[in-house]
């Protein structure tokens, strides 16, 4: 489903675990939650290959909106 801008928007599943991010990161700074969040997409990635051989969009959308976040330091 595209928006007016004939972006994607986002999947529910990936938005979910974006705010299950910033909520349990919340006080802690950015930087944590940008190295959580890569941390549990890298893992879901993983998982979906090793068990299925594909990863589904909605973790290819989760792995690309923290890649987009600043380089964790």
């Amino acid at each position: 489903m595209a928006t007016k801008r004939g972006k994607r928007a986002p999947s529910p599943k990936a938005a979910a675990i974006v705010r299950l991010v910033e909520a349990l990161t919340t006080g802690v700074g950015s930087h944590d939650g940008v190295v959580l969040g890569r941390g549990i997409a890298g893992l879901l990635r993983d998982a979906y290959r090793g068990k299925q051989g594909k990863v589904p969009g909605w973790a290819r959308e989760l792995i690309a909106y923290y890649a987009r976040k600043k380089k964790a330091r």
